[in-house]
């Protein structure tokens, strides 16, 4: 198993939580402040999507909360899509759709250096 970063160690537990992709960018910023938030997207958006690539996590969307168990996966150009989107990663009072980090199938103990820039 690979030493952990902050960013992966943050992921891997929010994604054991089943977590909003939005609380993910708060609990990492340890803020309130969306546009704090904002400066994180693109890290966690490229390790969201090798990780799901490499079956880590899952992404789920939903029209009801829990998204995880109520939504659909999200894989492969919809899941790039949905990370670029900046309406994926902002936080609303009533929400209309759910999207959350989930764990994936595959153990977290299998993560290795490296995996995700051979992904690329």
């Amino acid at each position: 198993m690979k030493d952990w970063q902050d960013d992966e160690y943050r992921l891997y537990v929010n994604g054991g939580e089943g977590s909003d992709l939005w609380s993910l960018l708060a609990d990492w910023s340890d803020s309130e402040d969306e546009r704090e938030w904002v400066k994180h997207i693109p890290r966690f958006a490229r390790l969201i999507a090798c990780w799901s690539r490499l079956g880590f996590i899952k992404v789920f969307r939903s029209d009801e909360w829990p998204a995880d168990h109520t939504g659909e996966e999200v894989t492969g150009q919809d899941l790039d899509e949905l990370l670029a989107d900046p309406q994926s990663w902002e936080y609303a009072e009533e929400p209309t759709r759910w999207i959350c980090v989930a764990s994936g199938d595959r153990d977290i103990q299998e993560l290795e250096e490296g995996m995700c820039e051979q992904e690329r």
